[in-house]
């Protein structure tokens, strides 16, 4: 597997890592796509429902994968290492996948980051080595980034994550909680909604959260 370093290809530290909805499908996607990569954003997640077929899912992602080349963006598939290996980009996990044996025959992978919700101790995990980077959250209330016990102690969280790996931030980002997020030390905001809440303003809001993030 291709392991890189992360940091070093987001050469262009937009701080925003876009996260597509699974509300919208095939061209209302590749639109929002196309809106995302007019901006400085430079990594963006494809992100879907488990009932989408195989071959749409590989069909979208193919496409994104190209525009993401011609503006030098990096592609995340979430989940799903068969894509992720069939055309040559990063891959999203849970922090469920206890196993990642069968990942290590993947060389067509570029990078892995890992989910680890509200746990800074899967910065250790036996495969740690294997991830670019980890996610933690929801942050804050989130419409997309479930879970049953609310949001996490950002604080805490903060305070126990290793500032030497490249840690994301996710859940309930927008323009009004970014700067909390990079107040404690987090290397990129992970969002969805904050984004895509509106596809006349994905440009716009994508523009909006860069100049937050790159205030200071």
């Amino acid at each position: 597997m291709m392991w890189m370093n992360l940091q070093e290809k987001l050469f262009n530290p937009s701080g925003i890592y876009a996260i597509t909805p699974t509300y919208i499908f095939k061209n209302e996607l590749l639109d929002a796509v196309a809106a995302t990569l007019e901006s400085e954003i430079k990594l963006i997640q494809y992100r879907f429902e488990s009932e989408i077929s195989f071959e749409e899912k590989y069909e979208t992602a193919k496409k994104i994968q190209s525009m993401c080349n011609e503006k030098k963006a990096t592609l995340v598939i979430n989940n799903d290492h068969r894509i992720a290996e069939l055309i040559g980009c990063g891959l999203h996990i849970g922090q469920d996948v206890k196993d990642t044996n069968f990942l290590k025959d993947k060389k067509n992978i570029s990078f892995i980051g890992l989910s680890c919700k509200d746990k800074p101790d899967n910065q250790t995990r036996n495969d740690a080595r294997m991830f670019s980077y980890y996610s933690f959250g929801p942050i804050f209330e989130s419409k997309t980034k479930k879970n049953a016990s609310g949001p996490i102690d950002i604080a805490r969280v903060s305070s126990k994550m290793n500032k030497d790996k490249l840690n994301v931030a996710i859940g309930g980002i927008s323009e009004i909680n970014l700067r909390l997020v990079k107040q404690n030390k987090f290397n990129m905001a992970a969002i969805c909604d904050g984004i895509y809440n509106d596809p006349k303003k994905i440009k716009v809001n994508c523009q909006k959260l860069i100049e937050i993030w790159n205030e200071n």
